[in-house]
């Protein structure tokens, strides 16, 4: 017997896979397009191009493939069980050293942007190491993306008595409070359809919540007082174990 609830549900698993479809296609047009733009250029026009040039384009077509090789983890992530991040054992991680590897290996434009601010004595913590870079990537690009080019994004340590994380803060319009929550779900964009300005498919702080909350911690956003947003991300400490938090 089909109930108005199951016709519900089939609705909106059909417009959710809709949208998957319609934002997929867009952001991965975007990417593909400079990269064949560039790679053509270098091909048919390599011996007029002065060797800055030549280097210039090689850079952007390594930026562009990092994007796009990002996009289509998150998308991939997106539609699994997650069943890959639910077996790593969580293990103790000098968070400083992780933090400072994951900030060199931000993209060069957002790399410039940095303040990095980590005390001294940070304890360690208790997770995923590897994830990190992916963690800290996501939240760094969506602080680009909604602050002016020439502002600063502060990425800074934190600890309390039973964890220990980071945060990163810009100094853009700042979210909005009713948005907080949001954010964090899958395909959520603040603007939708073709009012949106930053472009995203909206799974990047839906990944983060995720990762992070297999590892037993838990990450938030909050408006700045004097504009801005703050990302915060926090982990158990490894000193107190699993649980001590």
């Amino acid at each position: 017997m089909v109930t108005l609830r199951d016709i519900s549900e089939a609705y909106r698993r059909e417009q959710a896979r809709e949208l998957f479809v319609a934002v997929t296609s867009h952001e991965l047009r975007t990417p593909v397009t400079v990269i064949k733009g560039y790679a053509d250029t270098l091909v048919d026009h390599w011996d007029d191009l002065a060797e800055p040039d030549r280097r210039d384009a090689a850079e952007r077509l390594r930026q562009r493939a990092g994007e796009l090789a990002r996009l289509v983890e998150r998308l991939l992530s997106a539609v699994g069980d997650g069943s890959g991040l639910s077996t790593v054992m969580p293990l103790p991680f000098d968070l400083t050293e992780a933090l400072r590897a994951a900030v060199d290996d931000l993209p060069a434009d957002s790399r410039r942007r940095i303040r990095l601010e980590l005390p001294t004595g940070l304890p360690k913590a208790l997770g995923e190491r590897a994830s990190l870079a992916t963690v800290l990537g996501e939240l760094v690009t969506n602080a680009v993306k909604h602050s002016s080019p020439d502002s600063p994004v502060t990425v800074s340590g934190v600890g309390d008595v039973g964890t220990v994380g980071f945060q990163v803060a810009d100094e853009g319009s700042g979210i909005r409070p009713e948005h907080v929550e949001r954010a964090f779900e899958r395909f959520w964009q603040a603007q939708p359809g073709n009012q949106r300005p930053y472009g995203g498919v909206g799974l990047g702080l839906y990944l983060v919540r995720r990762i992070i909350e297999r590892q037993k911690g838990w990450v938030f956003l909050r408006p700045r007082e004097h504009g801005g947003t703050v990302a915060e991300v926090r982990l158990p400490r490894a000193d107190l174990g699993p649980g001590g938090a």
